[in-house]
């Protein structure tokens, strides 16, 4: 009997821990941008980005942050690179150049690039590729930022961004100011994460149980824009 109790005991402990610790789980809410699924999708399956108007705005907010501050977003090597999970054996560099030569007359480079601008063609998005991929060639000759239109801008999206990139002054001023952006666009889940998820707010003293009391809670959980990164 007591070997029994010696075997049960830690188990009976331990369900008790979990389902005390469950209870104390809170969620908080979360506004699903229109732009979500650039964060939390499968890009090769995503049909908001193939819409032209939809690659606009991404690519005038990108051009207001500034190309320059996204590059560490694609890991590049000789002839590959990675970018979002998807990996492409070919030198980034050189496959812009050569989508840009092509996009009038695929079939010179061979069956890649007509297969790529068929596709642009079909999706009916070719044009604005074209566009971006122009632009992004052109600056390699002309290191000055992009002019972008605002009026194309999504300024949920540009200040989204600016949170996550514009880490090299961060401090306590501005880790404040960036849980209040998240707060003020309804992302209270991302909010939590801030305060207690993100490895580059951790050193500072926020009061974080007062912050705490700002977010919305809610009854189930969904995908926050800014993720935990300390797991």
């Amino acid at each position: 009997m007591n070997k029994l109790l010696t075997i049960l005991l830690p188990i009976f402990l331990f369900l008790s821990c979990k389902k005390d610790k469950q209870s104390e789980l809170q969620f908080y809410s979360e506004n699903q941008t229109s732009f979500f699924s650039l964060r939390n999708g499968d890009w090769t399956k995503n049909s908001w980005i193939r819409k032209p108007e939809n690659l606009k705005m991404v690519h005038e907010s990108f051009k207001k942050i500034g190309y320059s501050k996204l590059e560490n977003l694609i890991l590049k090597y000789e002839n590959e690179f990675l970018i979002q999970d998807i990996y492409i054996k070919r030198n980034f560099e050189d496959l812009i150049d050569s989508l840009e030569l092509t996009h009038d007359m695929p079939e010179i480079q061979g069956e890649y690039y007509a297969e790529f601008w068929n596709r642009r063609r079909a999706e009916n998005n070719d044009s604005i590729v074209y566009e971006i991929i122009q632009e992004i060639n052109s600056m390699k000759s002309d290191k000055n930022q992009l002019n972008y239109e605002n009026h194309f801008v999504n300024d949920t999206l540009v200040d989204l961004l600016k949170i996550e990139l514009n880490k090299d002054n961060l401090d306590l001023k501005k880790a404040e100011s960036d849980f209040y952006t998240l707060v003020k666009y309804g992302l209270n889940q991302s909010g939590y994460n801030l305060l207690y998820e993100r490895s580059e707010y951790s050193k500072f003293e926020l009061d974080r149980e007062e912050l705490k009391k700002k977010l919305t809670k809610a009854t189930e959980f969904k995908e926050p824009w800014l993720i935990d990164n300390e797991k």
